[in-house]
């Protein structure tokens, strides 16, 4: 029998769980996703110490020092310890912010402000908690604007390692970080950031690697070049840069000095003015050659602005090539407000500010003219930058396209506004709120409008029917009917199947991967090991004992649902190795990474495959505790090896229930029909 607990915390936030009668509140609570305080799991400790206000409960064992005779008496309780026998309701002593783990701010002073070229200045930070920053190459954070209350995205261009924080940043007219560049950042000056974000890392492998870097996107590119020289790998890798102009080409003696100490990597550089001085001229994709895709044994690492990361997506699209392993990052494009959508749409690479992102929803997004002539409010900032589609004031009102996939992810999607009434054919005056990513893709959006309203859309105009998650983040939103067609010209991308994209948030940032048999079970498990194995070099030795108490109940509830080489319950199991899983990732402060591994579709393809499985790894369940027992040593190559041990585990276990299901679908051979 399960029971519902109410969890209110002390900030007015009441989060609501289910509780079996053989489960602790706590250890409901963790499966739930909600870390309670806790540092112990049997009554030990009393960090958990609650108050009920109602419902009848079983106490459960613990020691005097957690929780004396007088306080049970008058009501309070430990969570750890405490089983329901009727619906819940508890106070926490805490805010609801232990409910999840956020990404660390920190404070710092500008060090270095070297201008690289006239559009690309290098900044230099140092913070004194560096010893507490942890971040994998590729990863990003938000830097405060100086004497603003607003920041903006920059990837990390020094290695993982380095004392001094480095970034690349574009300057663009009218950025607010650009105007603090150029006008008024001294030596000295207090700055302060909140990170490390992203998914965009780079990942374990032996097989070679081609880097695509496009503008100031080259400022991650360095970070995993210079991981990659220290740990002195002999992992092939080739760079291809590709910029703009003359000015924008950048950090070229760097690569010169890297390529120097790695004997390994090679790389090359175009510009595509046609008047450059380079040797080559053009886009990166007429420099990749078939030398550098290895016969698709490559993984692709590759950043810089939408049109240039679809341009050579579209590439590998056309030439027939699957990469093993495909990661990207796009930034959102930046400007001054001028049209963008020729350049967004054409098959072109643009160089773009991938940490310089405006809070005007024009330098957001793509933009087209609207036919009417109405003067509109604009509500970018009013919105937080969450608007996908909105029209903007100007000579002539404009429709905007978001290109920030999180805009739609469990965002307002169209906000209405008594503005638009006069603006019949406004997409913006149509609202609608998605809850989740999952409920987007491949799903409709919003249903047909039979009859238009004042305000609303004419008669007639259907909505989009997506046919996978790319047609939404950062696409097209809305269909091509006669009535858009004036507003939107947009070419639809190539659908590619086996694209598990993950996208963040208002920085600006759409972060994704793409595998070409990820539907394949060993092919899931290798990319979620990839994604653990950075996980743990950002949590090892930072996990506290609360957290780290929580991991192992977590661990501890898979362990009942495996008996030796044998499932006892693998719906069970799945689930709470799903949640022991997803753990990993929250305890690192980073949604992207989270959402990174959930988009891989593990658990749904283990509830698939093992719906009907009798045979499991001996090791499965206990790995977990022995992940667990290492992270609490702070032993990280341990940790490491279990993890890589944990997924070749689950691999043969998905290979055995595969194959008895196959037997088992087979037809009988009928009698005297043997040889």
């Amino acid at each position: 029998m399960t029971h519902q607990i109410a969890l209110s915390f002390e900030d007015g936030v009441t989060r609501f769980i289910t509780c079996r009668e053989d489960q602790t509140v706590a250890d409901a609570s963790y499966r739930a996703r909600i870390n309670i305080p806790l540092d112990c799991r049997d009554g030990a400790c009393g960090t958990c110490k609650a108050f009920c206000d109602s419902g009848e409960f079983d106490g459960g064992t613990y020691i005097d020092d957690a929780l004396t005779a007088d306080e049970a008496d008058k009501g309070y309780v430990l969570p750890c310890s405490m089983k329901p026998l009727s619906d819940l309701v508890l106070q926490i002593a805490s805010t609801s912010a232990v409910a999840k783990t956020q990404a660390s701010t920190f404070t710092a002073e500008v060090t270095g402000l070297d201008r690289l070229s006239p559009t690309t200045v290098a900044l230099t930070i140092a913070t004194p908690d560096r010893a507490k920053l942890t971040f994998l190459p590729g990863q990003y954070v938000n830097l405060e604007v100086p004497g603003t209350d607003q920041s903006r995205s920059y990837s990390f261009s020094n290695a993982p390692d380095d004392d001094d924080l480095t970034f690349l940043i574009k300057i663009t007219s009218g950025g607010v970080m650009s105007e603090y560049l150029t006008d008024r950042a001294a030596v000295g000056d207090s700055i302060s950031f909140t990170g490390p974000n992203g998914s965009f890392f780079l990942r374990e492998a032996d097989r070679p690697a081609l880097l695509l870097a496009g503008g100031t996107g080259l400022a991650p590119i360095l970070s995993i070049l210079r991981r990659l020289r220290d740990e002195g790998s002999e992992r092939p890798v080739h760079l291809i840069y590709g910029v703009s102009s003359d000015d924008d080409l950048v950090e070229v003696e760097t690569l010169e000095h890297l390529a120097q100490d790695m004997k390994t990597l090679t790389w090359d550089h175009c510009v595509a003015d046609p008047g450059s001085t380079a040797a080559n001229t053009g886009y990166v994709m007429s420099l990749i050659g078939d030398e550098h895709v290895n016969n698709g044994d490559v993984a692709v690492y590759l950043c810089g602005p939408p049109p240039m990361v679809e341009a050579v997506r579209t590439h590998f699209s056309d030439e027939g090539i699957e990469p093993a392993g495909f990661y990207f990052e796009k930034f959102a494009l930046s400007g001054t407000g001028a049209d963008a959508s020729a350049t967004a749409a054409a098959p072109v690479e643009t160089d773009a500010e991938p940490t310089d992102i405006e809070p005007d929803a024009d330098e957001m997004a793509t933009t087209v003219d609207h036919p009417e002539d109405d003067v509109i409010e604009d509500e970018a900032e009013a919105t937080e930058m969450q608007a996908v589609v909105h029209v903007t004031s100007g000579s002539g009102a404009r429709l905007i396209i978001s290109s920030d996939a999180r805009a739609i992810a469990g965002q307002i999607i169209l906000p209405a506004t008594e503005e638009l009434a006069e603006v019949p054919s406004a997409a913006s005056a149509v609202s609608g709120q998605a809850e989740t990513a999952r409920a987007i893709a491949g799903q409709a959006v919003f249903a047909d409008r039979t009859k238009g309203e004042a305000g609303r859309l004419a008669p007639d105009v259907s909505f989009v029917q997506a046919k996978d998650a790319r047609a939404i983040a950062g696409q097209l939103v809305l269909t091509e009917r006669p009535e858009l067609v004036a507003l939107v010209e947009r070419p639809e991308p190539p659908v590619r199947p086996a694209e598990k994209p993950t996208a963040t948030g208002g920085d600006g940032y759409q972060i994704g991967e793409e595998h070409p048999s990820i539907g394949q079970s060993d092919d899931i498990f290798e990319a979620r090991k990839a994604l653990e194995l950075g996980a743990v070099d950002l949590v090892v030795n930072r996990l506290d004992s609360r957290q780290l108490a929580g991991y192992r109940l977590l661990a501890e509830a898979t362990l009942p649902y495996v008996d030796g080489e044998r499932f006892v319950d693998a719906a069970s199991y799945t689930q709470t190795n799903a949640v022991f899983h997803d753990y990993l990732f929250m305890q690192t402060g980073n949604e992207h990474l989270l959402k990174a591994y959930q988009s891989l579709g593990v658990k749904g393809r283990m509830e698939e495959v093992l719906r009907n499985a009798t045979w499991c790894h001996p090791r499965c369940a206990t790995d977990h505790v022995e992940i667990v027992e290492a992270l609490e040593k702070g032993d990280r190559a341990e940790a490491r090896q279990l993890f890589a041990d944990h997924a070749d585990r689950s691999k043969q276990t998905m290979r055995r229930a595969m194959e008895e299901s196959s037997r088992s679908s087979r037809p009988a051979i009928p009698p005297g029909r043997l040889r």
